[in-house]
């Protein structure tokens, strides 16, 4: 189809040249900048003149068109800036930026990934002081076993369901295929593991739980591990699809109904760790009950054997790193069972809860939003430089929050456990350091994701993880809890010290080491301080000096980032 000028077209164009500029189609061609001018074409007689240079037409002087001058057009060498061109920021609009982002990927996620660990932590003083500390150690160690099983009968399916969702199927059919085949794997290989623990239940009795009578115990949390991965698939759906409200109302529902039937077994009937894993397995099935409705009303059954091939291959390929972060997080239970007691075991157990607090306030939530928002900073123009903005402010916030919780940790055993239990406050300050350097780790992760460099963390996790278990073998016979706490800072500290340099050479940005280091100086201080004022013990005086304390910590940080960032000015 032949284009046709029009009359009044072809006089547009005319006064154009008389204005000694050149029609739309020859200024691109001579300078292509100009289509990054906004609404040109439309407005075209209303440009002022000094919008478009003029470039002289040397065609009728005997000049080719290939040898006549052009502009001289700056090649772009940075790609990551150009892809960031359109979402840029200015400096106005940083803090609301990220605000808004944290705001909106974590609000309903992080509700519900706290309440769980909070509703946890609040039945602990219930648990202790209606199960003997042999009981509970002996919970304990089941539930740490658990921790390990559980994520190995997944197979990583979770995250690699999420990873498939967004990027490889897309429309209805292809997604309700890509559920049903992850529930179907889920169930077969969390049915064999769960199957595999009843019959080899009475060997590991002896073996974990230095017990022959734990067999039914076993047992018991063999049916809660498969209720509990069978849950999975709901909850990894509803997050995948952004059905936040969703996810709280049935995360909320099993949080009620766990409570609840534990006060029953455990308060009432007196049944001790059998109450407590049955209350488990009701909470679980109140969840699969949800689940059920739910896909039979909004999913269409169907299995897809190639895409369960694509889940399989992703999501062994995380089991790695989940078994190095069990490592690094539980496996000092077992270390102090064999070198001391179920008792021990017990207290330590309650005192790592209490420092492990951070995680569920403060690490869990942020990481729900980052790994979603620095996708979105990392394509604004001034990206590194929030990525620095971020580092500073959530530094302050765990420097702050472990702060607080190793100062309060001696009152909150006292007030809310038995006395044996207090016995391993000290380890509580080493357990929330330890928090803080594994939330540094969590943020130091984005140069390896940004760059899809997932393979480093096939090597920092494992190296951590065997820093630990060698820390705990030196340690904690001659130190007992506080060797295991200590090779766990150890472990942690080695782990975020080698993410930051990994992110340093994929990803370099501007941190504010001096100041994290700083920070970390002036909570040593401050800690000392409230120990050398402990013992006055006058209880108004001691609760203002803690107030102060923390007011003060908060203050100072905050104090020096401001200066940081008048330094950077």
């Amino acid at each position: 189809m032949h284009n046709v000028s029009s009359p009044q077209r072809d006089g547009e164009e005319m006064e154009w040249r008389l204005r000694g500029g050149l029609p739309r189609r020859a200024t691109l061609l001579k300078d292509p900048t100009t289509l990054f001018i906004g609404a040109a074409p439309e407005g075209i007689n209303d440009m002022p003149t000094a919008a478009y240079p003029v470039i002289p037409d040397l065609t009728a002087a005997g000049i080719v068109v290939d040898q006549q001058p052009t502009w001289l057009i700056p090649a772009v060498e940075d790609l990551e800036r150009l892809r960031a061109m359109p979402g840029s920021v200015d400096a106005g609009e940083m803090r609301s930026l990220l605000l808004r982002l944290f705001l909106r990927d974590s609000g309903l996620y992080a509700i519900a990934s706290c309440l769980s660990p909070l509703c946890a932590l609040l039945l602990t003083p219930f648990l202790t002081r209606h199960l003997s500390a042999q009981d509970y150690g002996m919970l304990t160690l089941l539930t740490t076993t658990l921790a390990l099983l559980g994520p190995l009968a997944q197979l990583g399916l979770g995250a690699a369901f999420v990873r498939l969702y967004h990027q490889q199927v897309s429309g209805p059919c292809e997604r309700h295929a890509l559920l049903t085949t992850l529930t179907l794997l889920v169930a077969a290989f969390s049915l064999c593991v769960a199957v595999l623990l009843a019959i080899l239940a009475p060997g590991l009795s002896r073996l974990l739980l230095h017990d022959a009578d734990g067999v039914p115990l076993l047992r018991l949390a063999a049916l809660q591990l498969f209720l509990q991965n069978m849950t999975m698939p709901a909850f990894t759906w509803l997050r995948a699809c952004g059905r936040a409200a969703l996810f709280v109302v049935v995360s909320l529902f099993n949080l009620l109904l766990n409570p609840a039937l534990t006060f029953l077994f455990v308060g009432i009937w007196q049944w001790g760790d059998v109450g407590v894993l049955l209350a488990a397995c009701g909470g679980y099935v109140g969840v699969l009950l949800c689940s059920l409705f739910l896909f039979n009303s909004r999913v269409r059954w169907h299995i897809s054997w190639p895409l369960a091939r694509q889940l399989l291959i992703y999501g062994m390929s995380t089991l790695p790193a989940s078994c190095s972060v069990w490592v690094l997080q539980l496996a000092d239970r077992y270390f102090l069972l064999a070198f001391g007691t179920l008792a021990q075991t017990a207290s330590y157990s309650i005192a790592y809860t209490l420092g492990n607090i951070l995680g569920p306030l403060v690490i869990t939530p942020f990481s729900l939003a980052w790994y979603s928002a620095l996708h979105v900073l990392a394509r604004q123009t001034r990206a590194r430089e929030l990525f620095g903005l971020v580092f500073r402010w959530y530094c302050i916030v765990l420097l702050v929050m472990a702060f607080g919780v190793s100062l309060l940790a001696n009152d909150v055993l006292l007030l809310f456990f038995p006395p044996s239990y207090t016995l391993a406050a000290p380890i509580v300050p080493l357990i929330a350091l330890s928090n803080v350097f594994f939330g540094l780790f969590e943020f130091f992760n984005l140069g390896i994701v940004l760059r899809g460099k997932l393979r480093f963390n096939l090597l920092l996790l494992p190296l951590a993880a065997l820093i630990n278990l060698g820390g705990n073998c030196l340690l904690v016979p001659a130190f007992g809890s506080m060797g295991a706490a200590a090779s766990t800072l150890l472990a942690y500290v080695f782990l975020a010290l080698l993410a930051c340099m990994v992110n340093q050479h994929l990803y370099p940005i501007s941190l504010d080491l001096a100041l994290y280091a700083v920070g970390l100086l002036l909570g040593g201080l401050y800690y000392v301080l409230y120990q050398w004022l402990l013992p006055l013990d006058q209880p108004l005086f001691h609760w203002l000096t803690t107030a102060s304390l923390i007011v003060c910590y908060a203050l100072s940080l905050w104090l020096l980032s401001l200066l940081s960032g008048w330094k950077r000015k």
